[in-house]
């Protein structure tokens, strides 16, 4: 009588083990789908060109290419990383991952005319750290501001290339323009996701988005550099002023 006792949960236990088995390696797979999809696509957001047609060797990426105009902001397409779903228009909307990390996604946002001419890209990176903002986020689109450091101290440092902490939140904002300089456009596309797909996770977005964050903090031997044009700003608008 034990020993069928003992067969019976013998073969119980081997079951376990082979549905824990089953359901890791489900997980791992699932994973790497989403980790493989997502590294496409920034690759995909970085290459694309503003002002420049979408190349036929990208469009399988970007589903939903036919433009239904927007008067605000033309024809717009969006596409997450997720196998069978899009974040549609809100990370918030992305289920829950299915592992012991918490859940992350990445989407790329396309903006194009009738002619498939790319308006502005960007690419957002969430882990559900933040409430109000995804974690990391990259606008590219033609701006003059982007080149003014009078709007914008940090931009004298690196014209066109504005990496920024949000205000309330902490989360990581980069502004780029597609006429900033190649180094710095690959600075801001230096993205790094095999941490969200771990069970560590990602410490800080600096392990996300190492050279942003890192070019976000403002160092103290900054401060004569920023000053210096801080002093030009305002003799240029004292001047404008005065005429």
């Amino acid at each position: 009588m034990l020993t069928k006792t003992f067969r019976r949960s013998g073969w119980s236990l081997i079951g376990l083990a082979l549905i824990l088995i089953t359901a890791y390696l489900t997980l791992y797979v699932y994973g790497f789908v989403q980790l493989r999809r997502a590294r496409r696509l920034v690759t995909a957001v970085e290459a694309l060109q503003v002002g420049a047609p979408i190349p036929k060797q990208w469009e399988a990426e970007f589903r939903n290419l036919n433009c239904k105009p927007d008067w605000i902001v033309g024809c717009r397409t969006s596409v997450s990383n997720l196998p069978l779903a899009n974040f549609f228009a809100a990370p918030r909307r992305l289920p829950p991952r299915l592992g012991l990390s918490k859940w992350w996604g990445v989407m790329a946002v396309i903006a194009f005319d009738s002619n498939s001419k790319v308006l502005w890209k960007a690419l957002v990176i969430d882990n559900g750290q933040y409430h109000q903002h995804p974690a990391v986020s990259i606008l590219v689109m033609k701006d003059d501001r982007l080149f003014n450091p009078c709007e914008r101290w940090a931009i004298a440092k690196h014209p066109g290339y504005l990496p920024h902490r949000a205000m309330r939140t902490g989360a990581l904002v980069v502004g780029l323009s597609p006429e900033a300089n190649q180094a710095l456009i690959h600075r801001a596309f230096d993205v790094h996701l095999g941490c969200l797909n771990s069970i560590r996770g990602c410490k800080t977005l600096g392990d996300i988005a190492p050279s942003a964050w890192q070019d976000s903090v403002f160092q103290p031997n900054d401060q004569q550099f920023y000053q210096q044009w801080s002093e030009h700003c305002s003799e240029q608008s004292a001047a404008g002023k005065g005429k």
